[in-house]
């Protein structure tokens, strides 16, 4: 089924920034459309989100070159292609663009035809995406992901409301063995934070992925405890019936070999006293899953960090990795990590993305399929981790934006029972 059409647009992301949308067309009529997420925090070795820098229009962040590449010289290379051949359609748009971080024609330009031709090829063979993104990585056996619940944000999500960006609950998946219960519970959890957080006299509105962000949380810790006690009133149990995650994004508060915490007292850290300190709330809170503890650029303490509570803790790689199967790789020789977070728009092309997802699993690495920041109403990552892997990180339950990735797994998982 060849292409016979594709189309740009300048849209708006949920942080109310542009963004990329595409229509891919088939010559039997059918079109697909893909939007593009935007990073908040991003790891140095991204695939670029080409900007305009033009302050006359959304102070400089417009897209208008990113879709103007897309409707001339994309469109040039992929109309008269068979949409089936994804891996085909994506090296030519790597090869067109020339560069290392696709920094000519754009990463955000490339990945929303990427995604939108893979949607397409689906629909072509009547297929479901999640099937089809599956067939592509040789997965034939599907199953809902268990779901990292954001419930609280902090770093650049959260205006600083704490140094560490994200604090999940995560619902088992021996005590929650379908999605639609995990998810009431980390809801009900969700909830029951607000009311807490209300009673508190702490503020209860959100930040950039639909978590709350009080500003008077007094510490990183505090975040810990909140959670616990939330969880607690909602009827479950820490430990056996919920776990919990962390997402530090380190790299936005290190610097020349030094940890800086703002809400810590001897806030300044080397990388080995953050690593105890770290180590330290793993012994008293139930924290399961640790992803960007540690600059990307602190590789030496990653490894020593998976070596000593890599048997019992999921070590996350994000920034450090940035779905690149050549850090992958360096990970894998490093013993750095033994989970890498994906993102499609952080390497460019769901190619590149199943390349990472292969690796990974090669080396017995678990993968965390991730929104961004900035998001859409777009639910391909949902499809996505369905068809490639076992575990979502979708943000708080409650933004549109992050619900349309939820609730399409809902509707997955009755077309699969």
């Amino acid at each position: 089924m060849n292409i016979t059409n594709i189309h740009a647009r300048e849209i708006l992301d949920s942080k109310g920034h542009p963004t990329v949308e595409v229509d891919l067309t088939l010559e039997n009529g059918m079109t697909a459309t893909a939007s593009v997420p935007s990073g908040a925090s991003t790891g140095s070795t991204e695939a670029v989100e080409l900007r305009d820098n033009d302050n006359a229009r959304y102070f400089g962040k417009g897209v208008l070159k990113a879709v103007a590449n897309v409707n001339t010289t994309v469109k040039s290379i992929v109309v008269g292609q068979d949409v089936t051949n994804q891996r085909n359609l994506d090296t030519l748009m790597i090869a067109a663009d020339g560069t290392e971080n696709k920094g000519k024609l754009g990463g955000n330009a490339i990945v929303a035809v990427s995604m939108a031709a893979a949607r397409a090829a689906a629909m072509a063979q009547n297929m479901p995406l999640y099937k089809y993104l599956g067939s592509l990585i040789g997965n034939t056996t599907f199953v809902l992901p268990q779901p990292l619940l954001l419930i609280l944000e902090g770093g650049k999500h959260g205006n600083w409301s704490t140094d560490c960006q994200e604090y999940f609950v995560i619902p088992k998946k021996e005590r929650f063995p379908t999605f639609k219960e995990a998810l009431r519970a980390g809801a009900e959890i969700f909830h029951t934070l607000e009311q807490l957080l209300h009673d508190k006299h702490y503020a209860t509105g959100v930040g950039y992925e639909g978590a709350f962000c009080p500003m008077e949380m007094k510490s990183n810790e505090e975040a810990f405890q909140l959670m616990t006690e939330a969880t607690e009133k909602a009827g479950y149990k820490m430990q056996d019936d919920i776990v919990l995650g962390l997402d530090a994004a380190s790299s936005e508060f290190y610097k020349d070999g030094t940890y800086t915490l703002k809400s810590e007292h001897n806030g300044k850290l080397t990388s080995r006293q953050w690593t105890e300190k770290v180590i330290e709330w793993t012994k008293k809170y139930p924290i399961w899953s640790l992803e960007d503890m540690h600059s990307e650029s602190d590789w030496d303490e990653w490894a020593y960090f998976t070596a000593t509570i890599g048997k019992d803790h999921q070590i996350v790689g994000d920034d450090l990795l940035t779905t690149n199967v050549k850090h992958i790789q360096t990970a894998i020789d490093k013993k750095a990590v033994n989970s890498v977070l994906i993102k499609v728009n952080q390497i460019g092309t769901v190619s590149e993305t199943l390349d990472a997802i292969a690796l990974s699993h090669k080396a017995g690495f678990t993968t965390v399929v991730s929104h961004r920041g900035g998001e859409t109403n777009d639910d391909f990552i949902a499809d996505l981790v369905v068809g490639t892997s076992k575990q979502s990180k979708f943000g708080g339950p409650d933004r549109g934006e992050r619900l349309a990735k939820y609730n399409r797994l809902l509707r997955i998982e009755e077309e699969l029972q």
